[in-house]
């Protein structure tokens, strides 16, 4: 369980940071549009960023619980809810920060 939970947190921070990072050293005073919406909405296609994240989160966690002995169902289910906890948290995260440099949404 221990492991599961590191390995899931490590994971959600750094697909966080992506989004979050482009959208900080993208924005200029002059242009304040970052690309992190971009980023986690658009690019290189529509929800790209997302669906790599779950796959990552669904992958993960379903070889975790094959690993433990755990149902192969119960790891996709785990890494579908981790995966909409993390779109929640960093679609807020970047919005907010959008709107703390300045721009509008």
């Amino acid at each position: 369980m221990k492991k599961r939970l590191l390995i899931n947190i490590l994971l959600f921070v750094v697909l966080i940071a992506v989004p979050l990072v482009a959208e900080v050293l993208t924005a200029k005073p002059d242009n304040v549009p970052g690309t992190g919406f971009d980023i986690l909405l658009y690019q290189p296609f529509d929800y790209a960023y997302v669906i790599l994240a779950g796959i990552l989160f669904i992958a993960l966690n379903s070889y975790i619980s094959v690993q433990q002995q755990h149902s192969f169902l119960a790891g996709i289910g785990i890494g579908i809810a981790i995966l909409v906890v993390w779109f929640v948290v960093t679609f807020l995260s970047v919005s907010q920060l959008h709107l703390s440099l300045g721009g509008k949404l």
